[in-house]
Formats: structure tokens, C-alpha cells, sequence
């Protein structure tokens, strides 16, 4: 990106016509509900074959697709989905109470012993990895009906590696749309326009597989929207517009989710006290395994949900400035003009590190998320705003339902199955003296190309005593 290097208060300005606000009042100038802002151009760098609700630009196609798929993520459709997530997060917590050797299929009766017992650390596990396994399990069974059991066998392992590496060059058109001019970017990225291809060699297969996939349990999201209309059109999607939507629901539900909660590992082990009143909480609220499903219960479990927001608030899984147009005429954005056909954002990090909303920003502290309902404050009102992990408005993530239930499932059963600790090699925070933003021990370090990229944290896990 080329910076110009003005600064106008809490604006920052980039060449040639890009402009970032840092403040709770550019958020709803900007993305609120019936505000004119389009989706800026620069959005077509990810578009491949067809247009997704992700990248479409027309308000009202738009709508018209939240609304189709929205019927296959309602209440009723996580409800009937949730006992195979949670078979899912189950599988999960065995892998991770797995060995080494066990993984490789060279278990002898004496280490069986040792891991029956559950007394002893396991070997270290990559979360990044394992995180990934998880939710792209979860999704593709939720979407597809699929199962390609990342968490038990590599042969898909591949795709999360590969769509990690194709947004390398998606995040840079982004940033930088000059680069496709005389496709100079495939000059300069090679190797992610290679994955590129091999991802959509694995999404044609995925599609021949969900042909066949077994639906006699339960209808798939995919299913849901091949039949659902619009009910202020009467308008359902074609073919090709079912192929988009689904699988970029599975990448971006999955990679999103993932990073969500690679970070939640993070901080809960790195932080001592909030682990333990979150293993406290959980494990005093159910008084076994099979309590742990959706409902009052796992609603009541406030300071694990308070965690899991300030693991977001504090490495967001999109963390740049989700770019708006400003539409003919111009706008005013935090009082000031802005005119037509510039690109204005609020940028998702930034925000929700500014400390006049969030003191003591770089401090990781789920406490800030428990303000008593009967006496909020300017401040409260204020932190609540800024935090936007999903972005907000009509344009917010339409799977922000599902990935909570995720998330919330997937730390309940953690925390009750579980203990967890950091192991020894662990990189995934800042280093004293590295460059700038990279310079904090206490701050899981993302990069960001697009959702974000990640390594760790590097954990071992037991079986938590009973």
C-alpha cells in the first residue's frame, strides 16, 4: 500500500484516494444500516469465476442473497446441526490428547497404559494447525454434509495450507490493484496463483463429493439454499451462485474461525487467572459432558464469553480497513467531507486498540466485557461500538450465529475435557526488540492477507482431572 504520509487527527490518509478514520462515529457514518457507501472496487481482486455476497457491489443483489442464506443459518438449522459439531470438538479433544507415536499409528501397549490413565502432558501441539482442522470440519460438514476428517488424516491437509498461501496475492491486488495491470501479478506471486488452482481443482471436487453426500439425517446448508427464495423477490439462487456462496462461506467461516480461536488459546495461556476462573466456570456450570450443548446454560458461562471477546478484540481475525466507496455527491464522515469515489474504512484493528475506547488496550483483561447492564457508562456505550470482530451493518459476516456457537462449544468442552499449558519453542508472540507492532511478548502475532495468518500458539494438553 502507498502511504501518504498526512495525518488529519483520526484520519490517516492513502494515496491516491484512500482514506482511514479511527473513531466510533466514522464506524456508523460509514457501515450503518440505509448509508450509501458501496463496496469499494478493489473488491473484484477476489472475485475468480462468479460474484459472492462477500465481493457483490449492488445493494440490492445483496440483500437478496443475505436473505437466501440466511434461511440456512437460522436457529432451527444450527439446533439440528449442533450434536454433529459437537461429535466434531469431541474428535478434537482426542486428537489433541493424542502422541506423537499414537498419530503415527505406532502405539505399543506400554504407552497405551500411560494414555489411558491421562495423567501425563502430551506431545505439543501447533494450534494454528489443529485449530484449522477443526473448523474446516465443522464447516464442511455444515455446509456440505461433508467429511474430510482433517483431524484424523492428512490428505486434505493441503487445502488449509494452500488457501493461506492463494490470499498472499489476493490481499496485495487488494491493497495495491495496479498489480494486476499487465498481470504483474502473476509475475510476483507464482506460487499462489499455483494454490489458487489447486484449491479450485479440491472446490470442484468437494462439489462432485456433496452430490453424494448422505442428507437423510439432516438437511446441509447447501441443500437449504439450493431450494430457498428471497420472500421480498421470490428469487432463488442458480447454480452458480449456490457454487460462490457455499464455498466461500466454507473458506471464510473456517479461516475466520480458526484464527478466533487459535487466539483464545493464546491469551488463556498466557494468562493464568482468566484460564482458571474460565476452567472454574465451566466446569462448576455442567455437571458432565453430555450438559454442554446450546441454551441457558452455556449463556450463563459470561466470563468464558468475555474471553473469547477479548481474544477478538485483541488479535481480530480481519484486522484492516474493510474499504466503503463514497457515493456521488460525497459524504461527511465524522464531520468532515469526503468526496465521491473515495474509499473510506475503518480499520478493525486499529479501532479496537484506540484507547480512549479501550484503556489499557494492549492488555489482555475479559473483565472490560463484564460491565453491569444497570449502569453503563459513555465508556461502556463507547467500547461496545468500536468492537466490530464481525465488522458491522448490513454488510456484517452473516455467519457471526454460527461461529459464537463455534467458538462457545468449542472452549466449553475444551476447558471441561481439558487442561492445557504452553510447551517449550512456542513463537507465537512478539519478540522484545523486534520491529514495531512485533515488539509485544504478550500479543499473538498475525499478518494480514486478507483474514489473517497465523502460527501457534504451541500447547500441550491432559486429561483434566475429574
Amino acid at each position: 500500500m502507498w502511504r501518504c504520509h498526512q495525518k488529519y487527527g483520526d484520519f490517516v490518509r492513502y494515496a491516491p484516494n484512500r482514506l482511514n478514520v479511527n473513531t466510533t462515529t466514522g464506524l456508523k457514518n460509514i457501515y450503518s444500516q440505509g448509508k450509501n457507501f458501496a463496496k469499494s472496487k478493489n473488491y473484484s481482486a477476489m472475485v475468480h469465476q462468479a460474484l459472492n455476497t462477500l465481493t457483490v457491489r449492488d445493494k440490492k443483489d445483496h440483500g437478496r442473497r443475505r436473505r437466501v442464506i440466511s434461511q440456512g443459518l437460522s436457529d432451527s438449522t444450527l439446533r439440528n446441526f449442533e450434536p454433529a459439531m459437537l461429535e466434531i470438538i469431541n474428535r478434537f479433544c482426542d486428537r489433541l490428547l493424542e502422541t506423537v507415536e499414537e498419530e503415527n499409528g505406532k502405539m505399543n501397549s506400554n504407552l497405551g497404559n500411560i494414555v489411558s490413565t491421562g495423567q501425563t502432558w502430551k506431545s505439543p501441539r501447533n494450534m494454528a494447525e489443529w485449530c484449522n482442522y477443526l473448523a474446516f470440519d465443522i464447516m464442511a460438514s455444515l455446509i456440505f454434509s461433508g467429511r474430510y476428517n482433517m483431524l484424523e488424516r492428512e490428505t486434505y491437509r493441503y487445502v488449509v495450507k494452500i488457501i493461506e498461501l492463494s490470499n498472499i496475492r489476493v490481499s496485495s491486488i487488494l491493497q495495491a490493484p495496479i498489480l494486476k495491470i499487465f498481470r504483474l501479478d502473476k509475475v510476483l506471486f507464482p506460487q499462489a496463483i499455483a494454490a489458487r488452482n489447486l484449491f479450485i481443482r479440491f472446490v470442484g471436487k468437494l462439489l462432485r463429493d456433496t452430490q453424494k453426500n448422505d442428507r437423510s439425517g439432516r438437511k446441509d446448508l447447501f441443500a437449504i439454499i439450493t431450494e430457498a427464495k428471497d420472500p421480498e423477490t421470490g428469487l432463488g439462487f442458480n447454480q452458480e451462485e449456490i457454487i460462490a456462496e457455499s464455498t466461500t462461506l466454507a473458506v471464510a467461516g473456517a479461516d475466520t474461525v480458526a484464527t478466533a480461536m487459535a487466539a483464545i488459546f493464546f491469551y488463556l495461556s498466557r494468562n493464568p487467572d482468566a484460564y482458571a476462573r474460565a476452567s472454574v466456570e465451566v466446569r462448576s456450570t455442567f455437571e458432565n459432558l453430555d450438559e454442554i450443548k446450546g441454551g441457558s446454560k452455556l449463556s450463563s458461562c459470561r466470563y468464558l464469553r468475555a474471553c473469547i471477546d477479548e481474544a477478538m478484540r485483541m488479535s481480530p481475525s480481519v484486522g484492516q480497513s474493510l474499504s466503503r466507496e463514497v457515493p456521488s455527491g460525497g459524504a461527511v464522515v465524522d464531520g468532515e467531507f469526503i468526496p465521491a469515489g473515495c474509499d473510506v474504512g475503518v480499520p478493525i484493528y486499529s479501532i479496537q486498540h484506540k484507547e480512549e475506547y479501550f484503556p489499557d488496550p494492549f492488555n489482555y483483561n475479559p473483565d472490560r466485557w463484564l460491565a453491569v447492564k444497570d449502569s453503563i457508562t459513555q465508556q461502556v456505550i463507547d467500547q461496545n461500538t468500536a468492537f466490530n470482530p464481525f465488522s458491522t451493518g448490513p454488510r456484517s459476516c452473516i455467519g457471526k450465529g454460527v461461529a459464537l456457537v463455534e467458538m462457545m462449544l468449542t472452549m466449553a468442552v475444551v476447558l471441561y475435557r481439558l487442561d492445557f499449558k504452553l510447551a517449550s519453542g512456542d513463537r507465537a508472540a512478539g519478540r522484545p526488540g523486534a520491529e514495531y507492532g512485533r515488539h509485544r511478548s504478550d500479543e499473538f502475532q498475525l499478518r494480514d492477507h486478507v483474514t489473517a495468518a497465523k502460527e501457534g500458539p504451541l500447547l500441550r494438553f491432559r486429561v483434566a482431572p475429574s
